[in-house]
């Protein structure tokens, strides 16, 4: 399930630019700043059967261009250490 949304939604919002805030994130991954983790984002796929999201950052790559980086993919444990 993840890789399918990855590929049909969060990938082309990646390439549309939305980690700059312009578009925003579509509203169907439900992506939202951890509360106290500035920096870590949330995305959510799923709330049920099974429960899915995912954590990941961006940052800086040597080329100057966004990097992202996928932390923790799972359940809605991996809050407890995102």
């Amino acid at each position: 399930m993840f890789m399918k949304v990855l590929r049909e939604h969060f990938l082309p919002a990646i390439a549309a630019g939305s980690f700059t805030g312009e578009p925003p994130w579509p509203s169907r991954l439900r992506i939202h700043r951890l509360v106290n983790r500035s920096h870590i984002y949330s995305l959510t796929w799923s709330f049920t059967g099974p429960d899915g999201r995912a954590t990941f950052h961006l940052e800086t790559g040597a080329d100057g261009e966004p990097l992202l980086v996928w932390r923790r993919i799972g359940s809605h444990q991996i809050y407890d250490s995102p």
